[in-house]
């Protein structure tokens, strides 16, 4: 990425302009000058903001070095230190970077696989967490508030439902509208009619999810190779992601990349069903779905009221990406 392609002025298809406006419905983070991109071209060459470093076009955070090629090399620096974070899960190394907090949350979040809430107002996020019992100082980490915010996501609805629930109860509008600035709707009607044209996903979206089922995969496998040896785990047999095949069982895992554990076994659990269903390998079959994160408490509940339900053996494992 080129500093063009990050910033500039009339240009609306940056990554600056991505971020703050074309990904508006997925959390604002408009209401500060565009210092908070760490770099940024000037509207106005002859403007020489104060507290900035800057040249004939371009201000920058004076953190970021002394002059333009300098200053854009770190900023991008810290913007690829964020995705990597954001796609491992180690929301905890984001606190320390130097981009503003409503920059480098919105970047984690977009590449986080939909792990983190898209809030981003710190004063919101604030009250968030006291009704969940911390005890917030000037000193309380956003990913310490992430992280409790998500411990106690419904597995019911889906980030986006529990954003904008969370914006309602807490945000400065006192519940008349959401994070994007919409009506809230406050329930859904019944419907006879639904739309049976075909829709096409977003490419990016679809190769992404991709990328981290390829890599939850190689991970469980390697571990699964050291608890059961490698002849034992195949890959990929009648479509199954993996299979362990014992003297007297057979483990069959299906890996999703959802974000969170729910959303995989709603994903995963008819999937794998169809594949025991056809198997007529007499060994006893033992069924997992495997995915990123662990459950929360409310997931957890979930699992066990499925676990109770099944005449077959299941069970969800989580599978680490960190390094």
């Amino acid at each position: 990425m080129k500093i063009e392609q990050y910033v500039s002025v009339g240009n609306k298809d940056t990554f600056c302009q991505w971020l703050e406006t074309k990904t508006r419905a997925l959390g604002s983070i408009k209401g500060i000058n565009s210092s908070k991109f760490g770099i940024y071209k000037r509207s106005d060459p002859n403007a020489n903001p104060k507290n900035l470093i800057n040249d004939n076009l371009y201000s920058w955070q004076r953190y970021y070095g002394e002059n333009r090629k300098e200053a854009f090399e770190n900023v991008k620096a810290e913007i690829l230190k964020i995705i990597e974070y954001s796609e491992k899960g180690d929301f905890e190394k984001i606190d320390d970077l130097h981009l503003t907090l409503f920059v480098k949350w919105k970047i984690a979040y977009l590449y986080s696989n939909e792990r983190l809430i898209p809030i981003f107002k710190k004063a919101v996020l604030h009250k968030i967490a006291e009704y969940y019992g911390l005890n917030v100082t000037r000193k309380t980490k956003t990913s310490e508030i992430q992280n409790l915010i998500i411990a106690n996501k419904p597995s019911h609805l889906s980030i986006y439902q529990f954003a904008d629930f969370l914006y309602e109860k807490f945000g400065r509008d006192n519940g008349k509208t959401t994070n994007t600035g919409k009506k809230r709707k406050t329930n859904r009607k019944g419907t006879k009619l639904r739309s049976s044209s075909k829709q096409k996903r977003r490419g990016s979206t679809s190769y992404i999810a991709e990328q981290k089922h390829n890599k939850i995969q190689e991970i469980l496998q390697k571990q699964l190779e050291q608890k059961y040896g490698k002849d034992n785990v195949i890959l990929e047999e009648n479509y199954v992601d993996i299979k362990v095949k014992l003297e007297n069982e057979i483990h069959f895992y299906e890996v999703k990349s959802s974000a969170f554990a729910s959303d995989c076994i709603r994903e995963g659990l008819g999937q794998i069903m169809s594949y025991v269903q056809k198997d007529d390998d007499d060994r006893t079959k033992l069924l997992f779905i495997a995915g990123q994160y662990p459950p929360n408490q409310d997931e957890i509940d979930y699992l066990n009221f499925v676990k109770k339900k099944l005449k077959i053996y299941f069970d969800y494992v989580s599978v680490e990406l960190k390094d």
